[in-house]
């Protein structure tokens, strides 16, 4: 009896020592995960939610960048990470998808803590400007007409950009080669030089965009984009493909509730800053935020939607 009730008041004392530490936080820096390289998108855009987040905890916020496995990096850290809330990662749709492609070390549908859905991209399919296609139809078109001819370029195999297009070919019932490049400048610089008829781009289309040396044939989100209003979507051109790959902060698994809540209005209060939204368009990303018990749910949602997505399409070559 005395060995349990010493048992008791052990187990007691520790679940009382881990409140105080959760009612204490944070009383040091915050390591945030982004888990791709310094100065592109993603990395800016963690960066300045960083920013916005330490003014709110009143600790500062420090990005490590964790490049590899395919932007799952950050998730493959939370495994071995003491789940208190001073490290948390940055985590791609990507996530979802990776162990129904190769075999990952986590399971995205128990392994992490969901604490709050950030924002997603805006990905434009565009073409040369000296070309003569205007609408997604012109390009469908002409892959029909010539078969095994159309070429596009992706930031890589098994990117949302990558899925989109096999998805459009499927849907449009065409076949077009895809060219996978390191990142997006690489594949925007093939398209200029004329190496690939199409590229399926974010931010960094843009200026091509505007500049008169690209013509974006349609935005692939649920809705036109503020920055270029005149382009319509895939689904207002009949075809009923959306993609904008939500980006989230995650934690390791058995994060206490009180860390969880105080990261989470840290966050949802950076989403309300106007300097934030104004960074973030200029880096064409689009706001997306929800609270921790909205992507908890939508994140065990997007874990069956990619496995169905991916039985869909079978076996996608590279």
């Amino acid at each position: 009896m005395k060995k349990l009730l010493t048992t008791m008041l052990i187990a007691s004392a520790g679940l009382a020592t881990g409140s105080v530490l959760a009612a204490d936080y944070p009383n040091k820096p915050i390591k945030l995960i982004v888990p791709y390289s310094a100065g592109g998108v993603t990395d800016l855009a963690g960066r300045a939610l960083a920013e916005e987040m330490a003014e709110h905890l009143g600790q500062s916020v420090v990005v490590d960048n964790k490049t590899g496995a395919n932007g799952t990096m950050g998730a493959i850290q939370m495994l071995n990470t003491k789940a208190d809330g001073y490290t948390i990662s940055m985590v791609p749709i990507g996530i979802y998808r990776m162990p129904h492609i190769t075999e990952t070390p986590y399971d995205p549908a128990s392994d992490f803590t969901y604490i709050s859905q950030v924002a997603g991209f805006n990905y434009y399919l565009v073409v040369n400007s000296d070309s003569s296609w205007e609408t997604v139809d012109d390009l469908v078109t002409h892959a029909k007409e010539n078969p095994d001819t159309l070429s596009y370029g992706t930031p890589g195999a098994f990117s949302s950009q990558h899925i989109a297009m096999v998805q459009l070919g499927n849907a449009a019932e065409v076949e077009w080669a895809h060219a996978p490049y390191k990142g997006e400048a690489d594949a925007l610089t093939a398209l200029m030089g004329g190496h690939i008829d199409a590229v399926v781009g974010a931010s960094g289309a843009i200026p091509y965009i505007e500049n008169g040396d690209m013509t974006a044939l349609a935005s692939l989100g649920e809705e036109r984009t503020e920055t270029l209003p005149e382009v319509p979507t895939l689904q207002e051109q009949g075809y009923d493909i959306v993609h904008t790959s939500a980006f989230g902060i995650v934690g390791p698994k058995d994060m206490p509730s009180e860390v969880i809540a105080r990261i989470d209005d840290a966050i949802g209060k950076a989403m309300q800053s106007d300097t934030l939204i104004e960074r973030f368009e200029r880096l064409g990303v689009t706001p997306l935020y929800l609270d921790h018990e909205a992507y908890q749910k939508t994140a065990m949602e997007s874990v069956k939607k990619e496995a169905e997505t991916m039985k869909q399409l079978g076996d996608i070559e590279e």
